[in-house]
This record gives C-alpha cells, structure tokens and sequence, in this order.
C-alpha cells in the first residue's frame, strides 16, 4: 500500500502540469558577443561594444497565454548597473516608440512611460522568438570593456517592486504575475573579463636566462 502511495506520489511529481501557468521574465543584455544571460566574456583590454541591446524576454510554458502577445507593454524602469573592475557603460538611449522617454537623473537608469489608449499611445510591441518566446528592446547603450579584471554590467527591476513591467491590462505587474504562476522575473548580468597576459614560454626562457646571468655576476662578485 505504501509502495502503490508512493508511486502515485512520484509519478504526480515527475508529470509535468499541462494546466498550470508558466511565465518567466529576463532582463538581459544583447550584444553582438551573444546574450548576457549570466555569462562571462574573454574580450581584450579596454574592448568597446556598441548597440547593446537592452532585452526583456517573456518565456511561455505550461499551457499558459503570453502576457505580451494580449497587450503591450505600456510602463517599465530597469537599472543598468557596472561593478568590478574599470569597464563602464555610455550612450544610453531608450527605445520611446510607442512612448515616452522618463527623466533620467541618474547615468544608470532606464525609463518608459506611456499610458496606451488613454493618451493615444501604443505602448511597446513585443515580437514573437518561436518556442514560447517573445522579446522587446528598451533601450540601446554602448559598453567598454576593463582595461584587466573582470566587470559586471547588470540589468534589473529598478525599484524591485511589483508594476515597474506593466501592460496595464492585467491585475498586477508582470513581476507578481510571474511568480504567482509558477516562474519569476530576473535581472541578467553580463561580465566582460580581460585576462592578464600570460608570457609565452620562448618570452619565459628568456627571462629565466637573465634572471640566471643576473644571479651568476652578483655570485662572482
């Protein structure tokens, strides 16, 4: 009996849930290195990237309907962020189609206004990846890499509370929609590393061989 309990237990666990929804967002940055979802790149020093692309990306399984494909994204504030070594981040420009640009006091933050039909605006129309995917451009910046070491540039929910990402047509933000459902909503980072240069070992032969003949002469006198 408790073998059949079990099994029954198991098998409702490994099953996936047809009916239950499914939404996941990313906040990430789109380069032409590929998608900063968490990953680190090997660039050389001081590397310059332009036309970075700010991306949220709406994520569909579990049977559920997108969020973006019944409305478009009227409103969102997103923080980019630099931390680590000397990398930085420039030029930022915020994609208004369909809106307006919000006061940007701070070097480090994005802003989208727009009210859709109440003030005749469209609001942000986001285009369909496949798979359950769709994705939408805030905003394009331009990055410089660290001149050595490694430098983290995040995107994130700017005030971390629900409605900063709203289409307005639904009860909530698109951040309690998404964990209510089963997914959750994440800021991305992408890392540029500029490795330290390591000699080759011709340039370490030689150096050894000074360093031998430096070490000889002081031993003669």
């Amino acid at each position: 009996m408790r073998s059949a309990v079990f099994s029954i237990i198991l098998l409702a666990v490994l099953t996936p849930n047809e009916g239950r929804a499914a939404l996941v967002y990313d906040l990430f940055l789109r380069t032409s290195l590929g998608d900063g979802l968490d990953s680190t790149f090997d660039v050389a020093a001081n590397t310059s990237i332009t036309g970075a692309q700010v991306i949220l990306r709406e994520t569909v399984s579990g049977g559920d309907s997108s969020l973006l494909a019944a409305s478009n994204l009227n409103a969102f504030n997103a923080t980019v962020s630099a931390s680590g070594s000397d990398g930085s981040f420039d030029n930022l420009v915020t994609d208004v189609t369909g809106g307006v640009a919000g006061p940007q006091n701070d070097s480090d933050t994005l802003n989208y206004f727009a009210l859709g039909p109440i003030l005749s605006q469209p609001g942000r129309t986001s285009t369909d990846a496949g798979a359950g995917v769709r994705e939408i451009v805030l905003g394009v910046l331009d990055l410089s890499g660290p001149m050595a070491g490694s430098t983290v540039f995040t995107i994130s929910d700017a005030s971390g509370a629900d409605g900063d990402f709203t289409t307005f047509d639904s009860a909530g933000g698109l951040e309690s929609l998404s964990v209510a459902s089963g997914g959750g909503f994440f800021g991305r980072s992408f890392t540029l590393n500029a490795p330290t240069a390591i000699p080759e070992p011709s340039s370490l032969f030689c150096l050894s061989m000074i360093g031998s003949g430096f070490l000889l002469r002081r031993r003669r006198r």
